[in-house]
This record gives structure tokens, C-alpha cells and sequence, in this order.
């Protein structure tokens, strides 16, 4: 015969055991109440927070990941062609980053273009680099502007800091320009500092050489070296670089003098062509006139005062003059009389 156990509670014993856990519950926020930061209770709340948090973190990483699976379940199950149209569109943005990041640069180079016109005064138009050559017995570069917009042979060609060469030769709407690196190109210099005169010419490597020197002259390291304006080839006062080295002593004063140029040709990708520039020498001649003439008025100056000091001895000059005459005038008499 099976047993039918069934264990019931009565009624008085689950009241009397709800009474005690008030009790409980009163007492234990009494305690919590009055006790520290450091007391029992405290700390078992923050053990149970640290562990409640770590639950929380550990869920929200979960959530994420399954978040990103469900994109991806996405993806693959989306339209081939609005996957598609979302390549292109990703593809035209990185294009147009691109594209900006191009005409920032280039708007640096035409403002050092720029600034280069302001400081040294010339006019010309500024040009595109179009083609380099590759020989280094042949060190030239072709621009996109030729003789259709007044580009003519001889004219000199800038970069942002300096000159870096001439026109060789212009066709209707291109231009080659003979860089001074070249080894077959020469341009009179001088030292800005001292104003000693030489030569720069060309090399294989790059570098500039100053030749031409006097011989009991050593120019220093730092140097800066500028166009003389003598021979016509360029006007006087355009950079062209400064001495890294030195190896002309006075016991060898054939050593050479190493020239770095200012502006790497190589590195530029547009130019200037100078069609005017301030007149440096005629300048120079103007200010060395107006200081001759201020010495002139000075002199006048002088001059005058020392006449009118001449003047003002009054009777004292006129009788000396007078007696000068008089003297001149007897002499003949005395001689006649002789």
C-alpha cells in the first residue's frame, strides 16, 4: 500500500517565522546605519557589487559580440548589390580624402611660390613641371609653358628658395630649362658676406663647385652664396646655396669649395619664370649716388659758410685786397723803370 507523505506547514509557524525575519531585516539596518565605512556590512555590499559589475561587463562584451555576429550574418545574408553599392561609395570617399590631401599640398607649394615674389620682387608666371630627364650628363627639366606665353631662351627659372636655372630652349607651349646642377652650366657668384667673386659649375652628383676664388681667400662653411649679375647670364642677388665644405687652404689654393643649391630640383614639382626683377645693381647705384650728393651738399655747405665767414671780416679783407692790387699794379712800374 503506497504512502501519500505530505509535509505541511501550518499557519502560526509561517507567521511566527515572517515576525523573526522583520526582526532580522530591522536589526541589520540598525546596524548598517550606525556602523563605519569599514564595518561587516559595508564591505559585504561591496563584494557583492564587484561581483554584480564583473556580471554586468562580462554580459555587455557578450552583447557586443553577438551584436557584430549578427552584422556580419547580416552582410552575408544582404543584396549583392547594395554590398556592391557600398564598396563604391567607400571607394569614392577614400578618392575624395585623397583628392584633398593633394590640394592641400599643392596650395603650400604655390604659397612658398608666393612668398618667394614678394621677398625678392620678381614677376613672372609660375609653371608646372611636365617632364625630368634622366641623364646626369643632361640635368634639365621641361615645364608646361613656352614662347606662346612669352617664354623666351636665357630667361632665369626659380624655385621656392632660390635659382635653379635658365631656358635652353622653348617650343610653342613647353619649355626646357638647364638646371645649375648640370655639368655643363656655369653661373658667376658671389659671396654675400664678403662679396668675393667666383664661378659655380655644375657636377655629376648634384653639388655646385666655386671655382675662381683668389687664392689668399677661404670662404667658410654656411656661406651664402648669390648671383653676381656679371656675364649677363643672371641677374645679381638670386640665391643659389650655401658652402658645406672646404678643402682650399692656403698651402692648396686649387682645393675645392662644395656649393649644396638651395632648391632641389628633384624635389620641386612647379616653378617660376622670372620675365622681370627689381634692377639690384642699378639700385645699388642710386643709393651710391644719393650718398655722393649728400657729401656734395655738405661740402656746398661748408663752402658757403666759409665764404660768408670771408665776408664778415669786412674792411680788414677789402684793404688787403686793395693793397694786393696795388702791389700787383707797381710791380710792372718798377720793372718799366728799370
Amino acid at each position: 500500500m503506497p504512502l501519500n507523505l505530505q509535509h505541511t506547514t501550518s499557519r502560526p509557524t509561517r507567521r511566527i517565522i515572517l515576525a523573526v525575519l522583520l526582526v532580522i531585516a530591522l536589526v541589520l539596518a540598525v546596524v548598517y546605519g550606525r556602523e563605519g565605512a569599514s564595518g561587516p556590512l559595508h564591505s559585504i555590499q561591496r563584494s557583492i557589487t564587484s561581483v554584480t559589475g564583473s556580471a554586468s561587463g562580462l554580459t555587455a562584451g557578450v552583447g557586443a559580440a553577438l551584436q557584430d555576429a549578427g552584422e556580419g550574418a547580416a552582410d552575408m545574408t544582404a543584396n549583392p548589390n547594395s554590398l556592391t553599392a557600398l564598396r563604391e561609395q567607400n571607394e569614392q570617399l577614400r578618392m575624395m580624402l585623397s583628392d584633398v590631401d593633394e590640394y592641400r599640398q599643392e596650395a603650400e607649394r604655390l604659397e612658398r611660390l608666393l612668398d618667394m615674389k614678394r621677398v625678392s620682387g620678381v614677376q613672372g608666371p609660375t609653371a608646372r613641371i611636365i617632364g625630368r630627364s634622366t641623364n646626369p650628363w643632361d640635368q634639365s627639366i621641361t615645364i608646361d609653358i613656352g614662347s606662346a606665353d612669352g617664354v623666351r631662351e636665357g630667361m632665369t627659372v626659380m624655385g621656392a628658395t632660390g635659382v635653379i636655372g635658365q631656358v635652353s630652349s622653348a617650343s610653342e607651349h613647353t619649355s626646357v630649362v638647364r638646371l645649375l646642377t648640370d655639368p655643363n652650366s656655369g653661373a658667376a657668384v658671389m659671396i654675400q658676406s664678403s662679396r668675393e667673386e667666383g664661378i659655380v659649375r655644375g657636377s655629376l652628383s648634384g653639388v655646385l663647385f666655386l671655382e675662381g676664388l683668389d687664392d689668399d681667400y677661404i670662404p667658410q662653411v654656411g656661406d651664402v652664396v648669390i648671383t653676381s649679375g656679371l656675364g649677363g647670364s643672371y641677374q645679381k642677388g638670386y640665391i643659389v646655396g650655401a658652402v658645406i665644405s672646404v678643402n682650399k687652404t692656403l698651402n692648396n689654393p686649387t682645393g675645392t669649395v662644395a656649393v649644396n643649391p638651395n632648391d632641389q630640383a628633384s624635389l620641386l614639382e612647379e616653378v617660376i619664370v622670372v620675365f622681370s626683377a627689381p634692377d639690384l645693381a642699378s639700385a645699388e647705384q642710386q643709393g651710391g649716388t644719393q650718398a655722393n650728393t649728400g657729401e656734395s651738399g655738405a661740402t656746398s655747405a661748408t663752402t658757403e659758410g666759409a665764404q660768408g665767414a670771408t665776408g664778415s671780416t669786412g674792411d680788414s679783407s677789402s684793404a688787403a685786397s686793395a693793397s694786393g692790387e696795388f702791389a700787383t699794379g707797381a710791380a710792372p712800374a718798377n720793372q718799366g723803370t728799370e
